[in-house]
């Protein structure tokens, strides 16, 4: 390591450091602010200098955080640290925009896997006992207002889906408020050169469409058998299989609007999101999946 990489990596790490004492010493903020501003730090580096470099960085500063920060929040920053150290590495390897947009969701999904689903009850999470209050709020509403639930509608998984569309939205938008904080901070300070803007839209490989189908069987199956053991780690699963796919059918739907150049095309795919939700779900799964597996979009579309 030369004398600048050593130097501004001790910086980085000092700064992960301060980050890491305010939210020690105001816990509020790790939600709002320093969980999506820890791993810049991290990127302006990796950017900058090789990936080996980048993880000597990454270690000392997961050390530093065991060392000065309570165990369940050092567990919680080694996720943004990995964030950042992956945008960073992204960014000097010259990853295109879509890649480093996936690799900012994929961290925050790791993030939300780990402290919500693997590991609910180390950060004081009930996922069991929020469900448990989304139906009974749902049902309360339902009885005062006097609606008539429609036949074949299963209350139950109108609220399943209701608790992981939420989760989900979390994901993406703190996923890309970090990528979008990271891009003007690195075009301002002029550490690395953007990539421009992809032409190509994300497909979903053929062995992709079979691990995102492989991670959503485990909930179905552990209602079916009523076995609530590995409901929690079955539910995480589930949330990541979901992303992946409706990601690719959203994708596929980009393309269908361009193709077709069909009017207030999103506006209806958000309306169905509001009316349907149940309904739009299964539908963008299996086009995700179609995608994946037949590649729809060059089969219909030619694109």
């Amino acid at each position: 390591m030369t004398t600048r990489s050593i130097t501004q990596g001790a910086l980085t790490i000092a700064l992960s450091a301060v980050l890491m004492l305010i939210s020690r010493q105001f816990p509020g903020l790790l939600d709002v602010l320093i969980a999506w501003i820890l791993p810049l730090p991290l990127i302006l580096y990796g950017a900058r200098f090789k990936p080996s470099q980048m993880w000597v960085v990454f270690f000392s500063t997961l050390l530093l955080s065991f060392l000065i920060a309570p165990f369940t929040s050092a567990l919680y920053f080694m996720f943004y640290f990995l964030h950042g150290a992956l945008f960073g590495i992204g960014l000097h390897l010259k990853w295109s925009r879509q890649q480093l947009f996936l690799s900012s969701i994929g961290s925050m999904l790791l993030v939300t896997l780990f402290s919500v689903g693997l590991f609910s009850s180390l950060f004081g999470y009930d996922l069991i006992r929020e469900y448990q209050i989304i139906l009974s709020q749902l049902s309360n509403i339902l009885t005062e207002t006097g609606i008539s639930v429609p036949t074949g509608v299963d209350i139950a998984r109108v609220a399943l889906i209701s608790m992981i569309t939420s989760y989900v939205f979390v994901v993406i938008v703190e996923g890309f408020l970090v990528y979008l904080m990271a891009l003007i901070l690195v075009t301002r300070l002029k550490v690395a050169s953007i990539p421009p803007k992809a032409t190509k839209r994300f497909q979903l490989p053929f062995y992709g469409g079979v691990i995102a189908l492989l991670l959503i069987i485990p909930y179905p199956l552990s209602v079916a058998l009523n076995n609530e053991t590995f409901l929690i780690p079955a539910i995480a699963l589930y949330v990541s299989g979901v992303v992946v796919i409706v990601y690719n059918a959203l994708n596929f739907a980009i393309i269908v609007k361009r193709t077709y150049k069909i009017k207030y095309f999103y506006l209806i795919l958000v309306l169905l999101l509001l009316l349907i939700p149940q309904i739009w779900l299964d539908i963008m799964l299996i086009v995700g999946l179609l995608d994946s597996f037949v590649h729809l979009r060059q089969r219909w579309l030619g694109a």
